[in-house]
């Protein structure tokens, strides 16, 4: 986590949510910030996990505050009524950045950024994939099933549990999904590894968080998933 920042580097800030927001607007306005749409010096993301997702691919590496909106937010460190507080922590320069890793997927010359997971998915529900993975001198042959999670420590607590992964707070998390050989577990991996994933039988999909954007897999193609060069940062109060 960082030092202080220079609070005048902080006044246009932009509002990602889904429906109106007249109480965050007010109070941003209030506190003497600008709303703008485009170049915001920070966001602020209002609403569920899936928004912090949306705010983070719509306004890549500026610094968000997360305000939870929804029931469900495993990522919302804030609820509405602590906004004001915060707002004036950040116009007095109190707070602080915390960054977090963020994964690429590549196939060919197509690549997909991910903060919470990138994924190798069967696109037809109703046929498994057949796929190989290759890590670090280990090697998975032939794996039959929906197909992998490739998750950071922030998107641990997400879809990566679901298909049988634990939380963890450092490194790549690779988990399986629906896997026909339950003897392959989950495990993590060091960030600087570099996942191959190979399609032996599609149709696969190539995914990323809850993006609508994907690239079709079929038969021989290679997926590369490695840790970004881009991170993501995350605003908190002092």
């Amino acid at each position: 986590m960082s030092n202080q920042y220079d609070e005048e580097k902080f006044k246009r800030v932009s509002i990602v949510s889904i429906g109106k927001t007249p109480r965050i607007t007010k109070m941003l306005l209030k506190e003497g910030f600008e709303i703008v749409q485009g170049d915001p010096d920070f966001v602020v993301c209002y609403g569920g996990d899936g928004t912090v997702l949306y705010g983070e691919r719509k306004f890549p590496g500026v610094p968000k505050l997360i305000v939870k909106k929804k029931s469900i937010c495993r990522k919302c460190d804030y609820v509405l009524h602590q906004v004001r507080e915060i707002l004036l922590n950040i116009r007095n320069g109190r707070f602080s950045i915390r960054n977090e890793m963020k994964l690429e997927g590549r196939v060919l010359t197509k690549k997909l950024i991910g903060l919470n997971e990138v994924q190798i998915h069967t696109k037809l529900p109703i046929y498994g994939i057949r796929f190989s993975l290759s890590v670090n001198e280990m090697e998975f042959d032939n794996l039959i099933g929906d197909g992998v999670v490739i998750a950071t420590p922030f998107g641990s607590t997400g879809y990566y549990t679901s298909t049988g992964g634990k939380q963890f707070r450092k490194g790549i998390g690779i988990s399986f999904n629906n896997i026909h050989n339950k003897r392959v577990k989950s495990y993590v991996v060091p960030e600087s590894s570099k996942i191959e994933i190979t399609v032996n039988r599609g149709p696969a999909l190539l995914l990323a968080d809850n993006n609508e954007k994907s690239f079709e897999l079929n038969e021989k193609d290679v997926s590369v998933i490695t840790k970004s060069e881009t991170e993501a940062r995350f605003i908190y109060a002092l």
